[in-house]
């Protein structure tokens, strides 16, 4: 199979790392796609790549679309561009594919040398840390995931009425699962995640809206989420949110492999009440429910 390579980008400076880590692929991919803008010019020092200039910045999943809609493989592997694969990250996808998983999310190291960043990866991402055992999934994040195309072909594109990059990825990924393709997770495809958000503000505005654009995943898919009634009714969400964030947090450190981190469980359960705070937001303009 045909392995492409596609990644987003806005004007990200840790760009250079995510392509510099493909030269190094114990199996490089067929093509490399790095679709956005690049006023900086990151894509000018890697000449295998091929660039698509959206010409003005777009959301996540136009981006993807584009990407998608330029690409010439059988397989589509998404990529962060703040994101660095592990050597073999291609090579291991591509045997998962070839080993009949139409759909592969991979593993996410949370581990980063910023405590912001790595707190945030952990209330974000801990369903799909290294840690966690290979098997089905309810939905798969963009970052590290390989899509065939015949299953883009049968779901459809990425929904671009998502503004930002948040919720777009569960929508698409749960639109799969119920078209009967199933969802796989293979933590040995491992990507390191070093998102930009190295103050506390940065991970305010992430969960804020993280919580907005969610909800409306919530509210589309609420009797497989089992979304409770009062999840909709945004004074409700704030006053109960301190209980739900609670409840979330204890969740997340009931597994043990997370007690290494318990620097981070304050900012864990803040993240669960900001989401909640931004998804009541979603719900009175209405995004929700669209």
């Amino acid at each position: 199979m045909k392995l492409s390579v596609i990644i987003p980008t806005l004007n990200n400076h840790t760009l250079t790392h995510t392509l510099a880590a493909l030269r190094l692929q114990s199996q490089p991919p067929d093509e490399i796609i790095v679709v956005g803008r690049d006023e900086i010019g990151v894509t000018a020092d890697f000449p295998e790549v091929r660039f698509v200039d959206t010409g003005e910045p777009m959301c996540a999943a136009a981006v993807r679309n584009r990407g998608m809609q330029a690409a010439s493989g059988d397989v589509f592997l998404f990529l962060d561009s703040d994101c660095r694969p592990a050597a073999d990250w291609v090579e291991t996808h591509g045997r998962g594919q070839t080993a009949g998983h139409p759909v592969i999310g991979g593993g996410i190291q949370i581990d980063d040398p910023n405590f912001w960043a790595r707190s945030d990866n952990l209330a974000m991402f801990h369903e799909f840390a290294l840690s966690q055992p290979a098997g089905s999934r309810f939905l798969l994040p963009t970052l590290n995931l390989s899509v065939r195309r015949e299953v883009w072909a049968q779901v459809g594109d990425m929904d671009e009425s998502f503004p930002g990059a948040a919720g777009e990825d569960s929508d698409w990924t749960i639109r799969m699962r119920r078209a009967g393709v199933p969802l796989y997770f293979d933590p040995t495809a491992v990507v390191r995640h070093a998102p930009a958000r190295t103050q506390w503000a940065d991970v305010v505005h992430h969960w804020r809206k993280s919580g907005h654009n969610n909800i409306r995943v919530r509210v589309r898919y609420a009797s497989e989420y089992s979304t409770p009634n009062f999840a909709q009714h945004p004074h409700w969400l704030r006053l109960l949110s301190p209980l739900i964030a609670t409840q979330i947090t204890a969740k997340i450190y009931a597994q043990n492999k997370f007690w290494p981190y318990w620097q981070s469980l304050p900012v864990v359960w803040a993240t669960k009440l900001i989401y909640c705070w931004g998804a009541a937001q979603g719900i009175e303009d209405g995004f929700a429910f669209g």
